[in-house]
């Protein structure tokens, strides 16, 4: 503990140690002490800007885009980008941004503009296996290695970026449904007193996307046609990297959506993304579903540009 004689409290920011008055010999003991622990800190990479520089250089160094084949179509082992047709943005994760609740390991996910691949926004697919991850739901079963339309999928972070976690589980895109804990961060339209966002008529409440060690339904998604129409005959057909598509969550029915609102972290300004279907303007919609008579959940919804990505594989080029 250091202490102050008399002359430095009423001389305040006049004295220093280099004035000698009051006990300026252990001022000067405790600069060079400093002075000391901030050479070691700087030597072995421990200041606290060191420590910024090393993960951010981590993050976004450069990976290649392994593909299992020569294939124009998307598979199983490809390590690719999810890249937003409205931004033109990528889907990243940033395992800093952590849920701060305990017991809750969910991590932040934006669509960036750092747009060359590194291990932040790339991932690769895995097979949402049946008895495993869900044992009620049908799983339609390929034998092939390629991404199928309608075949229900995980979507893993890249292996590399699961070391800088507090746990060694594999990391998968995750949404929940709208509560009181879980909502998107800035495209809620308002916030009532509860706390939970409200729905608007042009903009439903959205769905938080994150990333978390679960495998369970809720981190279930599948790949669709952009046009409802397309959706039957097109299933079961392998889905070719770089063609547009709807991203689906599977527990919540919503896709995935990047509606250009911006969320700032420590790689910069990037864009937020969600779970939410923006429908198309006009009122085609709702006169469709009047002169049928069937409840909406008998209808697929078409989404509209921010529901729309693509897959960016090593032989898109």
């Amino acid at each position: 503990m250091q202490y102050y004689t008399k002359q430095q409290l009423q001389g305040s920011h006049k004295y220093t140690a280099h004035t000698r008055v009051g006990n300026w010999n252990e001022d000067t003991a405790v600069d060079e002490v400093k002075l000391q622990e901030f050479i070691r800190k700087k030597d072995n990479g421990e200041l606290m800007l060191d420590a910024f520089a090393a993960r951010i250089h981590a993050a976004l160094n450069q990976v290649p885009l392994a593909t299992a084949g020569k294939s124009e179509n998307v598979q199983f082992g490809d390590t690719f980008q999810l890249r937003s047709k409205e931004t033109e943005a990528v889907v990243a994760v940033d395992l800093k941004d952590k849920d701060p609740r305990a017991d809750f390991h969910a991590y932040a996910v934006t669509c960036s503009h750092i747009a060359h691949p590194c291990p932040r926004n790339t991932f690769v697919l895995e097979k949402f296996q049946h008895g495993k991850n869900h044992g009620t739901t049908y799983i339609a079963e390929y034998s092939d290695q390629f991404l199928h339309y309608g075949q229900i999928v995980l979507l893993r972070a890249n292996p590399a970026v699961e070391k800088d976690t507090d746990t060694p589980l594999p990391l998968f895109l995750t949404s929940n449904i709208v509560s009181l804990t879980s909502f998107s961060k800035v495209s809620k339209n308002q916030e009532p007193g509860d706390g939970r966002p409200a729905a608007s008529e042009d903009i439903p409440a959205v769905y938080q996307v994150s990333l978390t060690p679960s495998t369970a339904y809720d981190s279930a998604w599948k790949v669709l046609p952009v046009k409802p129409e397309h959706r039957d005959v097109a299933e079961g057909e392998p889905v070719m990297a770089g063609a547009p598509v709807v991203i689906r969550h599977c527990h919540t029915g919503q896709d995935l959506c990047c509606l250009g609102m911006q969320q700032k972290n420590d790689f910069g300004t990037e864009f937020e993304i969600c779970a939410n279907t923006v429908p198309t303007n006009g009122k085609n919609w709702k006169l469709h579903k009047d002169s049928t008579g069937l409840h909406d959940a008998q209808h697929d919804v078409a989404g509209s540009q921010p529901n729309f990505f693509c897959f960016v594989t090593g032989n898109l080029s």
